[in-house]
């Protein structure tokens, strides 16, 4: 394994909070790579992280090159393999930092909230992180089968973020529900709201987008359906 191929987690800060946007990942990735005070292959390491996501943000993975990737690092292709052995490898990271980033996204949860309330919090964000982050996110599906550890990683996301939603629908819904009907009802959600938001924000299906064009309108009818799916009384 190549110099430096270890995921760049340590790294990664998450910038969005309540009432603030949510992050690119390519901001934060070119952000951790000026940070100072850094020895210089570290920093170099972090650029060519950056360098790699800036390219595959700009073209497919079958165009994506070691060359470009080390023109936009300004680093020699003899110096880019010294971090990354392959583009598989540099887009491995890339993609893993992207997971990293949508597993500490924060939850709306917050103490006082109401169930629906944490429902729009949650939905606002990330829908401002899918949108700035949509070639990523469809990045992972082109190459499920190319590098098939990046869709268990992906499913490894879904499903910690499932285990959230479960531990508070379950607390906080009027009557008890079955478990795994609960569950499933859950994991419907997530799929549901990801491919809303693949239809817009990367398909452009001009039906959905029509419809979408209030952003708040949006976001309170996706949280009105997942409440009423995972909070409504039976």
């Amino acid at each position: 394994m190549a110099k430096g191929s270890a995921a760049p987690s340590p790294f990664i800060e998450v910038l969005g909070q309540d009432g603030r946007p949510a992050p690119r990942l390519t901001d934060l990735l070119e952000a951790a790579a000026s940070e100072s005070g850094l020895r210089k292959g570290e920093r170099t390491r972090r650029r060519v992280v950056w360098a790699s996501a800036v390219a595959l943000e700009q073209s497919s993975f079958a165009q994506l090159s070691m060359d470009r990737i080390a023109e936009i690092a300004d680093v020699s292709r003899a110096a880019l393999y010294q971090y990354v052995g392959s583009k598989e490898e540099a887009v491995r990271l890339v993609l893993l930092a992207l997971q990293d980033l949508t597993l500490a996204m924060p939850s709306g949860g917050a103490v006082g909230r109401s169930p629906l309330e944490a429902i729009v919090a949650t939905n606002r964000y990330y829908i401002d992180y899918f949108e700035k982050n949509a070639v990523f996110m469809e990045r992972v599906r082109e190459l499920r089968e190319t590098l098939p550890e990046l869709m268990a990683e992906k499913q490894r996301v879904n499903r910690r973020w499932a285990e959230r939603v479960l531990t508070h629908a379950a607390r906080h819904r009027p009557s008890p529900l079955d478990p795994a009907r609960l569950k499933l009802r859950v994991f419907a959600m997530e799929c549901m709201i990801d491919d809303v938001l693949r239809e817009i924000f990367v398909i452009r299906n001009p039906d959905i987008i029509a419809a979408a064009a209030d952003r708040e309108m949006l976001i309170q009818e996706l949280s009105a359906i997942w409440f009423k799916a995972l909070y409504g009384a039976e």
